[in-house]
């Protein structure tokens, strides 16, 4: 653990702090002669007095070091771990509310995210999530803390803006595609539905392909399908034409994707289905993976302004109220 100072220029303004412990003129009556007064002993009072200097040039001392912003650093240091490095892809696309499977999609594909993210200790892994255009959640980290609270909480998306599935790939392989790591993987979480994008499913698959990095895609929902809920009410989608939109999970595409790739495709209708993504993870080829830790900065400045601000406030309501002096 140690002390930093962000702006230690702020130091050279520490001689301010001595300015209240200089000889000063007093304030002083005209008397004959104070011989009369020489018996008498120091009073509390007069005790008290004598260290107000001392704590004006304490409070200046506080506010000067603060100034020159205190952090409280930890010390960073590099591990060296066996892993691979996992980019997972979840679709938040509008046809992810359907209910063909309990209680839904989303919150079935988004549990099954989540307890991978958790599964994998020794792996960085990131999450991208896709509808209409990708959104990086986060890239391949080793802590996944924070990402996994926030993946907790994913939504469909509300727009109703499609689905851009080799969009959504792409933008996962570009998090991937510098890894010094010897193995790479996205983990696609899907309905297999695609209506738009600019680069298509199986383009994306060949992309992956030529990259090195295997697919390993995961179809959620039903062949027979479902209605499509829009809206914050939740009432069914329906096309131009009033008919109900329904959704059905389309395998095909996923299939293909991930035998272009390397990978293979689990239909998400077990949790053993699940477990065999694992076991497929599991025997990829780890490689080292160096991993410095990020050094925790706590910045002290807010500390020292309260204790200042105190010392400033004892200041004037002893010396300037409550033992005020005769001027």
């Amino acid at each position: 653990m140690n002390l930093v100072l962000l702006h230690p220029s702020a130091l050279l303004l520490l001689p301010l702090a001595l300015l209240p412990l200089l000889p000063r003129r007093r304030p002083a009556l005209l008397v004959s002669s104070l011989a009369p007064l020489d018996p008498l002993p120091p009073t509390w009072r007069t005790r008290l007095c004598a260290i107000e200097p001392y704590l004006a040039a304490l409070t200046l001392v506080l506010v000067v070091v603060a100034l020159g912003a205190p952090v409280q650093q930890e010390r960073s240091r590099s591990t060296v771990r066996e892993g691979v490095d996992l980019m997972l892809a979840l679709d938040v696309s509008a046809s992810l509310a359907a209910r063909d499977i309990v209680p839904d999609r989303i919150t079935a594909a988004r549990n099954a995210a989540a307890d991978f993210l958790e599964r994998r200790s020794g792996d960085r892994v990131g999450v991208v999530l896709f509808a209409g255009v990708p959104t990086l959640l986060a890239p391949p980290l080793l802590d996944k803390g924070p990402v996994l609270a926030r993946l907790r909480q994913v939504e469909v998306d509300p727009s109703g803006s499609g689905t851009a599935l080799g969009d959504g790939l792409a933008a996962a392989l570009d998090r991937l595609k510098n890894s010094p790591a010897t193995s790479r993987a996205v983990i696609l979480f899907t309905d297999g539905s695609s209506n738009r994008g600019r680069l298509a499913p199986l383009a994306a698959a060949r992309a992956a392909a030529a990259l090195g990095i295997r697919v390993y895609t995961i179809g959620f929902g039903s062949a027979a399908g479902a209605e499509i809920p829009f809206g914050a009410a939740g009432a069914p989608a329906r096309h131009a034409d009033g008919t109900l939109l329904r959704g059905a999970l389309e395998e095909e595409p996923l299939r293909e994707m991930a035998r272009i790739s390397g990978g293979r495709y689990f239909r998400a209708d077990s949790d053993a289905a699940l477990r065999a993504v694992y076991t497929q993870i599991d025997a990829l080829e780890k490689s080292p993976l160096e991993v410095r830790e990020t050094v925790a900065e706590t910045p002290l400045a807010p500390k020292l302004l309260a204790i200042a601000a105190v010392l400033l406030t004892l200041e004037l309501l002893l010396f300037r109220a409550w033992l005020r002096r005769m001027p």
